[in-house]
């Protein structure tokens, strides 16, 4: 690959010095990393570089910085741990970024995590204009300040009345008593006029007062105002003073309304003024403004919250939407799942959650009615009338028959069991809330405009189109500097998402839909738009789920971090950062406790003729590459699917080999998980009657007549806790357990193979409950997991662990790598066979008892087909990956394409999504998606083998192939 080398960074002699790390694996290792440059950790996959990174220096930091408070605040929180280290100096304040979907929730959005959204809020509150949800007349609310400035534009020499309206109870009026204390009132205030039915009665003129009680007593109006006159008061004489000053007592006295009354006459005002309703005063007449700090409209009478951020903020009760909370959507019975395939009969079972034992009278009953129903039974139910499914669905109660949801209404009353809750959750979905259609906000926020547009509807834009929006209105905001400010600040972050490549998205995109790659991109452009300097930020894969012709963006990203004064320190695999870094460590030489070295640090030059380094061989094509001399023929047919056009997909019918290894590439959100996950997996399951979420729309699929099953082995973690390891999930725990519980010493003290469980109460610590650890609520920073301080970490009582199996209790033999263990339970080849597995994919450096929620992305992953391999039958199967080679060095990837040969030879297929230059030159067929991302891509680029791409001089991905050959010699 080229070298994409970063201009050197002048003046920052500072280290950070390091000394005796000894966190997990690594080996008491020394040490000294220059500040303010980009360095790249590297090495074997499980070597000690996320316990460097991660586990050590970003621990650390975040220790000091939890130390840094008061002991006030530090009283709130448990004291976290120090890392395993003699020493650490020079330490900045430390930021990590991960590709954690979890950390933003399921409600979490772009917008959301860049911090967009809070401006956009703080813009809409600032600059947005209201208008009446039914009517849309344009609505306003007004300070003192304002309708003075408004009754400043009249014709001079105008009389003016400023007046509010009084609170009495007008249905008391039959009583005298209460006209008394009203006039009494209002004169010990100073109030003498009053404003009643069109006429100015003097509270200090006795005729006037007797005629005002008459009108007060006998009135036919009972809804009629009494207004009071605060004011009088001529254009043109009195000062601007003192009309604001009238304002205000109005809108005091008032609780924020006032009224104002000018002699009628032809005033010429600004356009958009609010429309006078013209009245008589004592048969004169006169023209009437109401004036109120609440946003209210006068003919449909709807009054709108105040604009403040928090009013268009969905998970705040002030914006959210009632009717969904805030979410957007409801969960409701999803007739997809109900009925997965369409072309079935009700006879044959189209009703899926009828066809089990449990239910089956359910359907019984149904075509026992059928007749009086006058619904065919042997007509496939896509084919039924519009009335007979609604039938179906509803119910009939004159027949006694509640349909489906008369059936999961009954069965929402036991929703206290766990297997009804299960059950309930295979056959509902999400669709868009009906009162706000998915925009999650209630009528008031949706009644604010800017631009002629709501803030769902400007978070809907990409962000090519949101900047060009953030443009026009800049120049309509050159007087207004907080508008244009925040307009500016919208501007410069929308720039750092264009700049990483991601202006294709959208700012109301789900967080957690996004792939690994755009998600770590969306945190770094939120740090960058942080402004924060001297910082260590700690980077996981940055460039993971990146096309290799992406990376330059990145690179030029992270540049830009570093020459603000701050250290960026990566863990990363691809060539093209490896060598653009200032400065590469590698730790190694192996996995597990063959690593925790320090193999080598120096520059990117220095690596490539390092003896002792795997990562200088590949880098200076030293290990060769993996391309075959030839591909293998496809003996078992095509699979083809026609039509698929899920969210950017332009339609596609692709063909995809058997009996192969099929490798789908492209640029970062050309569709590849869309065509793989979403559409074609689905498809698949339906096709072969196995439980999935239904596809994205397609037309066929055809040609699946040779597969027998269907395998997605995706980056979904494979537990969030740590109670989920590579023990529990290959199954073979309870094996070991059984074997515990047969000693002389466990029968002796009673003990049954679940006392050497930590996930039921028996043998387990009931401190930390049999998990290890101990959960830390940081409140605003990620939670942390600590060592229990009564078991130590080992998760067992004492007692327990007194009982051993060949010299070894439960927590050591847990902690025994997977090759220890692979001969440690020789004599049990049922354990031998699962862990075999493990070591076939390259983890046999994983210890059995490791928590899930510490393996990377690259190690769930091939764990996931470890467990697959180890459970699959004889049947041909199609194996569906997403990304195998993240997080794995060029050592590991030519080990994942040794398990993937062993697969193919016994006849099973392999369709991988994935960009990694090794993998596409071991490729038998590769499947290019593109051009660009999102609406433009979503079409194939490209078809053949890697030899074809390498004559097409216009394709990316043959570009990728070309570099590699020539680096690999």
């Amino acid at each position: 690959m080229k070298s994409r080398q970063l201009p050197p960074v002048a003046g920052s002699p500072n280290f950070l010095e390091l000394r005796g790390a000894a966190v997990h694996n690594l080996r008491n290792l020394n040490l000294d990393l220059p500040l303010q440059k980009f360095i790249v950790l590297c090495g074997v996959s499980g070597s000690g570089k996320t316990s460097l990174a991660l586990d050590t220096l970003y621990a650390e930091g975040q220790r000091r910085y939890i130390e840094s408070f008061s002991t006030d605040i530090r009283q709130f929180l448990q004291k976290l741990e120090k890392p395993n280290i003699a020493s650490i100096r020079g330490l900045p304040p430390a930021v990590a970024i991960t590709p954690d979907h979890r950390a933003t929730g399921s409600r979490g959005t772009v917008g959301g995590a860049t911090e967009l959204d809070e401006y956009l809020r703080l813009l809409f509150a600032r600059a947005a204009v209201p208008s009446c949800p039914n009517c849309q007349r344009p609505l306003r609310g007004w300070t003192p300040a304002d309708a003075a400035a408004f009754l400043g534009q009249l014709s001079p020499d105008v009389r003016l009345l400023v007046t509010i309206v009084s609170q009495i109870p007008m249905q008391s009026r039959e009583s005298a008593d209460h006209f008394g204390q009203f006039i009494t009132t209002q004169r010990e205030q100073g109030y003498l006029r009053i404003l009643f039915r069109g006429k100015i009665y003097h509270l200090d003129e006795g005729a006037q007062r007797t005629e005002l009680e008459q009108a007060w007593l006998t009135g036919e109006d009972p809804d009629a105002e009494v207004e009071i006159v605060l004011d009088r008061l001529r254009t043109g004489t009195a000062t601007a003073e003192r009309l604001r000053e009238s304002l205000e007592a109005a809108f005091s006295k008032g609780n924020g309304h006032a009224q104002v009354y000018a002699a009628a006459r032809d005033h010429s005002l600004s356009e958009n003024s609010p429309e006078p309703r013209p009245v008589s005063i004592s048969g004169e007449p006169y023209s009437r403004w109401s004036f109120s700090r609440d946003i209210r409209c006068s003919v449909c009478g709807v009054t709108l919250a105040s604009p403040q951020p928090q009013l268009f903020n969905p998970h705040s009760p002030l914006g959210a939407c009632s009717h969904c909370q805030g979410s957007g959507s409801l969960v409701d019975l999803d007739l997809a799942r109900v009925v997965p395939d369409p072309t079935k009969t009700l006879r044959d079972g189209a009703i899926a959650p009828w066809n089990g034992a449990a239910y089956n009278h359910e359907l019984t009953q149904l075509l026992s009615l059928a007749e009086a129903l006058q619904i065919p039974l042997d007509m496939p139910y896509a084919q039924l009338t519009p009335a007979q499914r609604k039938l179906i669905e509803q119910g009939s109660p004159q027949h006694k028959f509640g349909g489906l949801r008369g059936f999961f209404a009954k069965l929402e009353k036991k929703r206290h069991k766990a297997a009804v809750r299960t059950f309930l959750s295979h056959w509902r979905g999400s669709r868009p809330c009906p009162a706000c259609h998915g925009s999650r906000l209630n009528s008031a926020a949706l009644a604010y405009r800017l631009a002629g547009q709501t803030i769902t509807q400007w978070q809907g834009q990409t962000v090519d189109q949101l900047q060009s929006l953030c443009q026009d209105q800049l120049e309509k905001s050159a007087n207004q500097p907080t508008q244009e400010m925040l307009l500016r600040q919208l501007a410069n972050r929308l720039e750092y998402l264009r700049q990483i490549g991601l202006e294709y998205l959208t700012l109301d995109r789900q967080f957690r839909t996004l792939s690994g790659g755009e998600a770590q991109r969306v945190r770094l452009t939120a740090a960058l738009g942080s402004s924060l300097v001297n910082v260590l930020y700690v980077l996981d894969e940055p460039a993971g789920g990146l096309h290799p012709s992406e990376t330059g963006k990145m690179i030029a990203f992270l540049g830009a971090l570093r020459d603000r004064g701050n250290t960026v320190l990566a863990v990363e695999h691809a060539s093209s950062l490896l060598l653009a870094a200032d400065h590469l460590v590698e730790i190694g030489p192996g996995a597990g406790e063959r690593g925790g070295n320090l193999v080598f640090q120096g520059t990117p030059a220095e690596i490539l003729t390092h003896p002792n380094s795997q990562t200088g061989a590949y880098l200076a094509g030293e290990a060769g590459h993996e391309s075959r001399p030839t591909t293998r023929p496809t003996q078992q047919g095509w699979l083809r699917l026609t039509g698929a056009r899920g969210h950017h997909l332009q339609n596609l019918t692709v063909e995809f080999p058997l009996g192969l290894l099929c490798v789908i590439t492209g640029v970062s959100g050309a569709g590849k998980s869309t065509l793989l996950e979403q559409t074609l997996y689905p498809a698949l399951c339906r096709k072969k009657k196995i439980s999935a979420p239904p596809p994205l729309p397609y037309t066929e699929l055809s040609g699946d007549g040779p597969i027998e099953d269907v395998i997605l082995v995706d980056q979904r973690p494979i537990g969030k806790s740590p109670r989920s390891n590579p023990a529990t999930y290959l199954k073979i725990f309870d094996e070991i357990r059984k074997l515990f519980a047969e000693t002389a010493d466990a029968k002796a003290r009673n003990f049954g193979p679940g006392h050497f469980s930590f996930n039921v109460p028996g043998g387990r610590c009931e401190t930390c409950r049999g998990d290890g650890t101990l959960r830390i609520d940081m409140q605003f920073l990620p939670d942390v997991f600590v060592n229990c301080h009564e078991c130590q970490g080992s998760r067992f009582r004492d007692e327990v662990l007194k009982v051993e199996y060949r010299n070894r209790n439960i927590a050591e033999v847990l902690a025994l790598t997977a090759r220890e263990a692979f001969t440690f339970f020789r004599g049990a080849p049922h354990i031998q066979a699962r862990l075999k597995q493990l070591l076939d994919v390259g983890l046999d450096y994983l210890r059995l008892g490791q928590a899930a929620n510490t393996l990377s992305g690259g190690e769930a992953q091939r764990l996931k087909l470890a467990g697959y391999i180890a459970a699959l039958k004889r049947s041909r199967t199609l194996f569906l990956l997403d990304e195998p080679t993240a997080g794995l060095h060029f050592s590991d990837v030519r080990q994942l394409c040794g398990c993937f040969e062993a697969l193919l030879d016994v006849g099973h297929s392999l369709i991988v999504a994935d960009h990694h230059p090794m993998l596409l030159s071991a490729a038998d067929y590769v499947i290019e998606l593109g051009p660009g991302p999102a609406r433009l891509g979503g079409r194939i680029t490209g078809t053949g083998t890697p030899g074809d791409f390498m004559q097409k001089p216009e394709s990316l991905t043959g570009n990728v192939l070309r570099e590699w050959r020539i680096m690999s010699g």
